[in-house]
């Protein structure tokens, strides 16, 4: 009778790419027990921190405390890049974090039958214990791996010795590389790259599966700003419309925001601290509710108020009085049919014009 066996994940991206998001997903379609742990607070046996048992114990907790639901869970382990084998330095203090991890946690990845304190406390030889049975426990582990996409680079490219040939860019040298080219760079990982990385061989030999997720592309910040049930874009509608405002993004605003993020090469992450930056002004002023002409009407983002990739911005224009978003858009709409006749006019337009705003539909 042939048994099947898992396949443990190892996930590699840059940071704010969907790594998190996309365990949870799965979790969530698949019903199962699903957790989430974090690789930074595992210690090795006997030192402050939590042990790997730790993390059998939170699965324990979400399954209510079913062992045999617990064993069929699967779980997340984040920032397992920040568990790698530290460089032998003149320090006395020993690497508690690192490879001594690493170590911990093979028997737990490949199915072993594991003992985790009934109470969640530190391992008692006395003391109470549940045994789980880790064969059919799915273990998936992600990490941004910054700068691995060097180490794969210099794997990749021949010496260039000779006249004719290319010469080899040094990427150590450089500064930020481009998000694009660190994603096409992890696209080509291989187990010798992480283990040049810092990981020992037998953790990477217990996750037959590598995948690498791409940067995010500007169409796909747009649609995280805009579409999601919990986009950032109806977060902060919501909030102004606590104090009757409204909140308005221009088009070319939300593709401008985009680019500001794939600048900073912060993925998503990065679009909360650009709208943060934008709106903050604006929160403050809004709750000194006025009557009159002085009312807030509506908070409007276009392109004018976001700047360069480089530079800051300058705070979202705030309409003041009735009806005054009424008012913009319309105004905005005439502006934009001038620009276009004038182009008429004078033959084929030098630049391409920007489509009428509109309202984001949240």
């Amino acid at each position: 009778m042939v048994e099947l066996e898992k396949s443990n994940v190892l996930l590699l991206g840059p940071t704010g790419s969907g790594k998190t998001l996309l365990a949870k997903t799965l979790a969530r379609f698949v019903n199962v027990p699903f957790v989430i742990a974090d690789a930074t607070t595992l210690t090795q046996a006997g030192y402050v921190g939590e042990d790997v048992e730790s993390i059998l114990y939170k699965l324990l907790m979400v399954a209510e405390f079913n062992v045999g639901a617990a064993q069929q869970g699967i779980v997340y382990i984040d920032e397992v890049d920040k568990i790698t084998k530290k460089a032998e330095s003149l320090n006395i203090s020993r690497d508690v974090s690192g490879e001594g991890v690493q170590q911990a946690l093979l028997k737990m990845l490949e199915g072993t039958v594991v003992n985790v304190p009934e109470k969640g406390a530190r391992k008692h030889p006395r003391g109470d214990h549940i045994q789980i049975d880790t064969k059919d426990i799915l273990f998936i582990c992600g990490g941004a791996f910054v700068d691995l996409e060097k180490t794969i680079s210099e794997r990749r490219q021949d010496s260039s010795i000779g006249f004719g040939a290319p010469v080899r860019a040094n990427m150590r040298a450089g500064g930020l590389t481009n998000a694009a080219v660190t994603s096409s760079l992890l696209e080509s990982v291989e187990s010798s790259d992480l283990i040049a990385y810092g990981l020992i061989p037998e953790f990477i030999g217990r996750f037959p599966v590598l995948i690498s997720l791409s940067a995010l592309t500007e169409d796909q910040l747009v649609q995280v700003l805009t579409e999601p049930k919990n986009a950032l874009g109806k977060q902060y509608k919501k909030m102004f419309e606590m104090n009757n405002v409204k909140l308005h993004f221009t088009e070319g605003a939300l593709r401008q925001i985009a680019q500001k993020a794939m600048a900073k090469s912060t993925g998503a992450r990065g679009l909360r601290s650009i709208l943060e930056s934008l709106l903050t002004d604006a929160m403050f002023e809004i709750p000194d509710a006025k009557t009159g002409q002085d009312k807030i009407d509506a908070v409007v983002i276009d392109k004018e108020v976001i700047g360069s990739p480089d530079s800051k911005g300058c705070g979202a224009k705030i309409l003041r009085g009735e009806g005054a978003l009424e008012r913009y858009l319309a105004e905005h709409k005439q502006k934009e049919s001038l620009v276009v006749t004038e182009g008429s006019d004078e033959g084929e337009p030098d630049i391409e014009t920007e489509l009428p705003s509109r309202a984001m539909s949240m």
